[in-house]
């Protein structure tokens, strides 16, 4: 939660005040994260975010990290509390295991 609150922040500072209707896609993101990870090394999950996109940027990026780990494409791993939050892609034998 920590970490998704100092990407908001971030991404507050390249908000503008003119009214743009954009259309982000969750699924398209969801493709992009997926061609940021790998599955032999892990990502700093505060990398998948670009935070040029502003707040709604940040959010559908958020929504599709969530999607993809609730269907289980991806691993997220924090080893203390509030520590660093890292993501990796599982590997195609686990992916094809649960597709089973």
């Amino acid at each position: 939660l920590s970490a998704f609150k100092d990407v908001l922040q971030r991404a507050d500072m390249f908000t503008h005040h003119h009214i743009e209707r954009e259309t982000l896609s969750v699924r398209e993101k969801m493709t992009n994260v997926l061609a940021i990870l790998s599955a032999d090394t892990f990502t700093d999950f505060v990398t998948l975010f670009t935070v040029e996109e502003g707040r709604v940027g940040v959010v559908v990026t958020f929504l599709s990290v969530m999607e993809l780990s609730k269907e289980k494409l991806i691993e997220l791993v924090q080893n203390e509390p509030y520590g660093p939050i890292h993501v990796r892609a599982r590997a195609q034998i686990e992916t094809d295991e649960l597709l089973s």
